[in-house]
């Protein structure tokens, strides 16, 4: 389906919405997402910060030339530049930004009482969050999901030689063994749990930013050590969270480069993260 075609869904998504036919809505918008995931998931991407920098820089043309708001199209541009120099976006560096629902107008720092070109109620604009990580989980579901984890773990390593699982596989996200992929889990483990232990120490801890992909902790055990590691580790931490009150779940730290995160967002955060790395995962041990 060519862009254009996507475009049409969208707008029919939004034609049955706005005439009241919300579940046609809701599907076909459900429909867009999908299609735009199954060709993402499909498609080579940049592999790198220097390359996902330059993609951007070469859209920024065409952006313009669409009449992107100048104010996004500059923090589109400040984004590039930080990514560009080796560095992550941190929370202060770049504007929190809404769109109005209505007319597209785009609001930066704060939306307004009313949209300035269409006038319509600031509850009409449209946040958009760092990632849909950290859209919060129920506590139970939660709970849950993170303590699955590890048994998956050892299914997708069990019967594998250790020239299998150095083995790597090339796929969107670049190449990487099971290996790796393991100890990228156990490394992300060891994170939530350090950051758990803030919460339940003080009521508003300070996060520091890490760059997931880039956490290499645990190169020096095996496949079946790190998932040994990693339910220990799991093990206590979900200990921890079932003993504590229900009100430490909206305690609140100030993250480097995500902002104001609850304890509740910042497990979401790894749970999904988790979840993503199992088709990973997956993938890779078919492949072998």
């Amino acid at each position: 389906m060519s862009q254009l075609e996507m475009y049409a869904v969208q707008r029919l998504a939004r034609t049955a919405a706005d005439r009241g036919h919300y579940h046609l809505g809701k599907l076909l918008n459900a429909a867009v997402v999908s299609l735009t995931n199954r060709s993402v998931h499909t498609e080579s991407l940049p592999n790198t910060d220097r390359e996902l920098a330059e993609v951007v820089a070469a859209l920024e043309p065409a952006l313009r030339q669409a009449g992107l708001d100048l104010r996004l199209l500059a923090a589109i541009q400040q984004a590039r530049e930080i990514i560009a120099a080796g560095n992550l976006i941190f929370y202060d560096a770049v504007p929190a930004v809404w769109v109005c629902r209505v007319c597209g107008e785009v609001a930066l720092d704060t939306p307004p009482d009313q949209c300035p070109h269409c006038a319509a109620g600031a509850l009409v604009f449209q946040f958009f969050p760092a990632t849909f990580y950290l859209e919060p989980e129920p506590v139970s579901n939660l709970m849950t999901q993170l303590s699955r984890t590890a048994d998956w773990l050892d299914a997708a390593l069990q019967g594998l030689s250790a020239e299998q699982v150095a083995r790597r596989v090339d796929g969107t996200e670049g190449a990487w063994s099971l290996h790796e992929a393991a100890g990228h889990l156990l490394d992300t483990q060891h994170l939530i749990a350090q950051r758990v232990q803030l919460f339940l120490e003080q009521a508003t801890p300070k996060l520091n930013a890490a760059a997931l992909w880039q956490t290499v902790e645990s190169t020096r055990l095996s496949a079946t050590e790190m998932a040994a590691e990693f339910r220990l580790s799991r093990e206590a931490m979900l200990t921890q969270l079932r003993s504590i009150p229900a009100a430490h779940w909206m305690r609140t730290g100030q993250h480097a480069e995500f902002g104001p995160v609850t304890l509740q967002q910042q497990c979401t955060y790894f749970a999904k993260h988790e979840h993503w790395h199992m088709a990973q995962i997956t993938r890779i041990r078919r492949a072998l």
